[in-house]
């Protein structure tokens, strides 16, 4: 599954949510450590807002969110996900030109999400470079990381809930602008969080 561009946006996909009759069964909670492995330049700012944003989005799901840069601490708890990072991941770089090609892309085997996703720093970069402040590149990295932080939660949400469905708001819709990438804050809908619910579910 990808994350491609539609029009200058993102496409993100996710499921609907599994309605339960009769009973409602108390939020399970489960922690979640992404472990980052850049391949090619980073910035640190870029990197840290990345983590902070998709543990912002994802925290209100049941879902705590840390990570660690090139290799895991060495104990981890609940469910270790790998991340790459293809690409040159900050704003100090050449002038980024969109190519064709996803943003983001979790890997699928046989109908089950996998716990390896991939972020395509390039075409983010492309995406959100028009939104940094003139002069300041530790804005646009800042700017960059809260951008990757939501591809980061989308791929971590398909992770989690084993899916890959498409929700109509938030986290969850199928494109998603610059300025949505960027600006004000990028939440998970009801059913999106049932959706990981559920995936936490099946896990017990």
């Amino acid at each position: 599954m990808t994350l491609d561009h539609v029009s200058s946006t993102l496409a993100l996909m996710f499921c609907a949510a599994t309605v339960l009759v009769g009973q409602t069964p108390a939020p399970l909670t489960s922690h979640v450590t992404a472990v980052v492995m850049p391949d090619g330049r980073y910035s640190r700012v870029a990197v840290d807002e990345m983590g902070r944003e998709a543990a912002r989005i994802l925290k209100q799901s049941g879902v705590t969110l840390s990570w660690d840069l090139r290799q895991p601490a060495p104990e981890v708890n609940g469910l270790l996900v790998v991340v790459k990072l293809v690409g040159a991941c900050d704003m100090d770089a050449s002038q980024a030109s969109q190519k064709p090609g996803p943003l983001g892309w979790s890997h699928e085997v046989n109908g089950v999400v996998l716990p390896f996703s991939d972020l395509a720093c390039d075409n983010i970069r492309a995406s959100v470079q028009n939104a940094r402040l003139a002069g300041s590149q530790i804005r646009g990295n800042f700017l960059l990381g809260r951008a990757m932080g939501r591809v980061l939660a989308h791929e971590l949400y398909h992770v989690v809930a084993d899916t890959s469905g498409h929700g109509e708001n938030g986290v969850a819709q199928p494109a998603l602008s610059a300025r949505e990438l960027t600006s004000g804050q990028l939440e998970l809908r009801p059913s999106d969080v049932e959706a990981i619910q559920s995936g936490l579910r099946e896990e017990r």
